[in-house]
Parts: C-alpha cells; sequence; structure tokens
C-alpha cells in the first residue's frame, strides 16, 4: 500500500510540473523571433500538453487528480522563480529545465509498475526533438552575439539551483515519495545524479560547469 502510494504521488508531482510546463511552452510563443521559430515553439507547447494529458489520465486511474496539490505551490514557486524574459532565456529553460524534469523522470522509471513506467517514458523521458530544438537555438545565438553565453550560463544556474530546492521541500512534503527514493541516502544520490547529468548537458553546450556556478551570491 506505501508504494501504491508513493508511486501515485510520483505521478501527481510530474502531472502538475508538466501542466505548468505546458503553460510555460505556450507562453514562450510570445518570444518567437521568427515565423519559423513561432512554429517550432508552439509544436512544443502542443507537445507539452499532449505530454501532461496523458501523465493526468494515469494518476486519475491510480490516485486522484487532487493530489497535485500537495506539490503546485513547490513548482509554482520554481516558475515564478526562473520565468524567461526573452526567447534566449526561453529555450534555455527547456535545454536545462525541461531535461533536468526528463532526467528525473528517466531515474525513477525502475521504481514504477509497467504501465505507468511506460508513461513516463512516452511523456517524459523521450524529449530529443525538444532538446535539439533548443540547442540549435542556443548555439546559433551565441555565433552571432558571443556576449550571450554569460546570460545563458546565469540563467542555466537560476534553472538548476531551483529546481533542486524546490525538488528536495516537495519531497519534505511526501514522506511516501522519499521512501519510494531509498529515503535521505536515495535523495542524495538522485540529485548528485541530477548534477552530474546538469554538467554533461551544459559541456553539449559548451559551457563549463563551474563557469555557470561562478559568483553567485544568491
Amino acid at each position: 500500500m506505501a508504494e501504491a502510494e508513493a508511486v501515485a504521488l510520483l505521478l501527481a508531482a510530474m502531472a502538475c510540473g508538466e501542466r505548468l510546463a505546458a503553460g510555460r511552452a505556450r507562453d514562450n510563443v510570445r518570444f518567437a523571433p521568427d515565423e519559423r521559430s513561432r512554429k517550432e515553439q508552439e509544436h512544443v507547447a502542443e507537445r507539452e500538453e499532449r505530454n501532461s494529458e496523458l501523465v493526468e489520465a494515469r494518476l486519475a486511474e491510480v490516485g486522484s487528480l487532487e493530489m497535485e496539490g500537495r506539490f503546485q505551490p513547490f513548482l509554482e514557486i520554481f516558475h515564478e522563480r526562473t520565468a524567461p524574459s526573452d526567447w534566449i532565456e526561453a529555450q534555455t529553460f527547456h535545454y536545462v529545465g525541461d531535461a533536468l524534469t526528463s532526467e528525473f523522470a528517466d531515474a525513477m522509471v525502475k521504481e514504477l509498475d509497467p504501465v505507468s513506467a511506460e508513461v513516463f517514458r512516452q511523456a517524459l523521458v523521450d524529449r530529443e526533438e525538444q532538446e535539439t530544438f533548443a540547442l540549435d537555438e542556443l548555439k546559433r545565438a551565441m555565433d552571432e552575439d558571443p556576449a550571450v553565453r554569460t546570460r545563458i550560463a546565469e540563467y542555466a544556474r537560476r534553472i538548476s539551483g531551483e529546481a533542486l530546492t524546490q525538488t528536495s521541500r516537495a519531497l519534505d512534503a511526501a514522506a511516501a515519495l522519499r521512501e519510494l527514493l531509498g529515503g535521505a541516502e536515495g535523495e542524495k544520490r538522485l540529485l548528485l545524479d541530477l548534477l552530474e547529468r546538469h554538467r554533461v548537458r551544459l559541456d553539449r553546450l559548451g559551457i563549463d560547469y563551474l563557469e555557470s556556478d561562478a559568483d553567485d551570491e544568491d
């Protein structure tokens, strides 16, 4: 019973997060600099909306949509504190923020029942097309203006810091979910794994992890 509750809580957390992410992706359409970019961003938003519906449908089967409320405050704070102000930040959010969600989901797949695991894979783990688009846009921006590199690094730092902070706080509010991770030690291993994946992601972008973490006094 405890494990079933934990799986339902995990689905609730991811369903809430994906619903808010879908709204963020839709809002980011307004930053698109041209028609090609606008259409690509609309495609991202549509995919996020479908993913949100898929995860919520599975949550309704194993728990209830009301369970999302336990995680909504933490996820709303994350989105409020990482709201992008332009196209470059919007794509940084998709490349870094959405990736952290995917990597968290990927790490949790092994803890789920087969149906929920497949939902996670379809809705949350496989985002190669979305990631490639964001990466290409960021590399193009840096080629055109190398000065934006610093801003991308700073914004990526803010996203990762808030993501890890709010994840820890959400786990504080859901003891059964923390147990699914293997307790405090399991949580520590997960967060370290997410940080390592974040370092690799920044390296693909051409930004050193230490560079993105420099001069952080927040």
